[in-house]
């Protein structure tokens, strides 16, 4: 019987540990769009502490535009909702701070946990501007409500206040 290696995408869900790493250098190569969807599913497939942090690595270092909207899709997809805070990071690491993506970016935060809510604070502190002033009014109010319905004693809460401080001064700057 003739068993054809696995190639593209499928090697990253394989079995055999070659198979993976030798997937991980195609995606490392070839460094398309289409890779940056499996790339997500195998991080949050994947027990092997190595693997998820080299698909990590990958995904925290993209250069194609586009992937931002890979990203942002999968913070609303509730497959991913335990990588929200990575997917925020990942974001961050690549520069993709866009102000479409600030309602998935502040809900993450005020329904996440501390980590959730420390990536999207980073993410919140770094945009220069948003010029949707619907996009900012819900993130505004968001946060408003996190910040009455967390107890004080919730390390979120300081987070919170700064992310709110920080979408205020975006605010002024309209």
């Amino acid at each position: 019987m003739y068993l054809r290696a696995m190639s593209g995408f499928e090697g990253l869900f394989s079995s055999k540990r070659d198979v993976v790493i030798n997937a991980l250098e195609q995606a490392r190569e070839r460094g398309t769009l289409e890779w940056v969807r499996p790339l997500l599913e195998a991080f949050r497939d994947r027990p092997e502490e190595d693997i998820r942090q080299e698909i990590a690595s990958m995904l925290g270092a993209l250069k194609i535009s586009d992937a931002a909207a890979v990203l942002s899709d999968a913070l609303d997809d509730p497959a991913f909702k335990s990588e929200q805070a990575d997917i925020i990071g990942f974001l961050w690491s690549c520069g993709f701070q866009s102000e479409d993506d600030l309602r998935a970016v502040v809900e993450c935060a005020v329904e996440g946990d501390f980590r959730c809510a420390m990536e999207a604070l980073t993410w919140v502190e770094e945009l220069e501007r948003v010029l949707d002033e619907q996009a900012l009014l819900d993130a505004l109010l968001s946060v408003r409500g996190a910040l009455e319905e967390t107890p004080k004693d919730d390390p979120r809460f300081a987070l919170f206040e700064s992310m709110h401080a920080s979408l205020q001064r975006l605010e002024r700057a309209q």
